[in-house]
């Protein structure tokens, strides 16, 4: 037994000495250990730093909203040496409490990416994840080159698990993806070795197992900060290991592992580099703040609402979708009658019967003054949301929906639609993911202030002091 004090790597080479790492955890940390900035193609760097801006358009919103506050104010009581920034409220606090609050305001408004690759057994927002790079990176004092690494390594680290566990069909969160990749991106940022990334990655693995139940239902507040909680944990994790903290290394294959509780054995195949495509490529934006599986649904509603002279004498709206749409937006009777914000963005009939009604959808309609309205709940009462075979069939690579307005007249309209906006064969252009993030900060910043900021991203691979682009994330109206 290891006694007395020791550098980390003594402490490391007594307990590897006599412990062999699982095939898995030794693939992911050979690979998180190894990759470089330079492996990164061009396409790639700029495609992540157009996931920044997106995710960052998801934020300043999100700031004032109870969950994040709840955080900030937990952030306000810690402090460190080295500190992190809590993006527009500009608090200093640790690195892990500054990640957690980050991601919580990334995740509120549900309006970050999503991953529908072709092979994905899990869906879920790599971009989750994104704040452990920028908070480690601010501690570390390092450049914009270690912040774009790290993302990467984060979404094709979530990717790579998503295309192998369905987490929700065994009952558990995509979460626990988040927190690995968070902790393989915080470990890449400080430098640590193989090691001591099989280590931190070995700890969170183990510590962060999430139910499924914080996403289905009536949903809670923790709805948007169970992934914040995986990538505060990450942060964590690779702080421990910095030190010396040693975890389980048949977290995987072990008898009592992730293979035995949770998933079954599997194995990962080639990560992103080199000859093998980078899995944030096929990462999916939203044109709505809402969940993921709607977004084809309301582009159906919104072409067929101008076709409609009035939406009260329409009888019936018929929504054909895959079957994990159902499961997520149409689950249960609380989707007819959500009660709160977390609950209505993710319910197929309530944004359905806000975009027929309203003709667009955002923050302000899940306030409660639109959730208990009678018009709204009237409609709903109207929606069937139904599970289709052949776009079950079609799932993930496209998310089809078939919508279907039956008129009291009899008159019958319809729409059918499988690429949502922002989806890898419908992208975002460069110009539009600027446009996001205008529209979602106009409140608080002027136009120079985000024309600053939206140069300052563009330009991140160039940034050697994080302090001026963290700086700018700062509430001005």
């Amino acid at each position: 037994m290891y006694k007395g004090k020791l550098e980390p790597t003594r402490i490391f080479t007594h307990y590897l000495g006599r412990c062999k790492l699982d095939k898995v955890l030794s693939h992911i940390s050979q690979y998180v250990s190894d990759i470089t900035y330079e492996d990164l193609p061009a396409d790639i760097t700029h495609q992540t730093k157009r996931l920044w801006l997106d995710t960052l358009a998801c934020t300043p919103r999100a700031f004032s909203s109870p969950p994040v506050q709840i955080g900030v104010a937990l952030a306000e009581m810690s402090s460190s040496k080295s500190p992190a920034t809590v993006l527009w409220g500009q608090q200093q606090t640790t690195a892990e409490m500054a990640a957690f609050v980050n991601s919580s305001m990334v995740r509120y408004l549900d309006f970050n990416d999503f991953y529908q690759g072709p092979e994905a057994k899990e869906s879920g927002h790599p971009s989750d994840a994104f704040p452990s790079a920028l908070s480690v990176a601010e501690q570390e004092r390092v450049t914009g080159k270690e912040v774009l690494l790290g993302s990467v390594i984060a979404w094709e680290i979530y990717a790579r698990l998503a295309d192998r566990v369905p987490f929700r069909d065994y009952g558990f969160d995509q979460s626990i993806a988040i927190a690995i990749a968070s902790t393989c991106s915080a470990c890449k940022v400080m430098g640590l070795s193989q090691d001591e990334t099989a280590n931190a990655i070995a700890l969170t693995t183990a510590s962060n197992i999430t139910l499924g139940e914080v996403r289905f239902g009536e949903v809670s507040m923790w709805k948007g900060c169970a992934a914040a909680n995986g990538v505060r944990n990450g942060v964590f994790s690779a702080s421990l290991a910095k030190q010396g903290m040693t975890g389980p290394l048949n977290i995987f294959d072990g008898p009592r592992g992730f293979f035995h509780g949770i998933s079954g054995e599997f194995e990962l195949g080639k990560f992103g580099g080199k000859e093998e495509p980078f899995r944030i490529m096929q990462a999916s934006m939203k044109h709505f703040a809402v969940g993921s599986v709607a977004q084809t649904a309301l582009e159906c509603i919104l072409e067929l609402r101008s076709d409609i002279d009035s939406i009260h004498k329409i009888s019936e709206v018929e929504v054909r979708t895959f079957q994990f749409g159902v499961n997520v937006m149409a689950d249960v009777r609380e989707k007819w009658s959500p009660l709160n914000r977390e609950t209505a963005d993710h319910s197929l009939p309530y944004c359905v019967a806000i975009m027929l009604l309203f003709g667009e959808i955002n923050d302000d309609y899940f306030s409660d003054g639109y959730l208990g309205d009678e018009t709204v709940r009237e409609l709903m009462k109207k929606i069937n949301v139904v599970s289709d075979e052949s776009a079950t069939q079609l799932f993930p690579e496209k998310r089809v929906s078939k919508v279907l307005i039956r008129m009291d007249s009899g008159v019958e309209h319809y729409a059918e639609l499988g690429y949502h906006k922002g989806h890898p064969s419908n992208a975002m252009s460069d110009v539009e993911v600027e446009n996001k993030f205008r529209e979602q900060t106009d409140i608080y910043l002027n136009e120079s202030q985000a024309n600053k900021i939206i140069s300052q991203w563009w330009t991140l691979d160039t940034q050697r002091d994080l302090s001026s682009l963290v700086s700018s994330l700062v509430i001005q109206k």
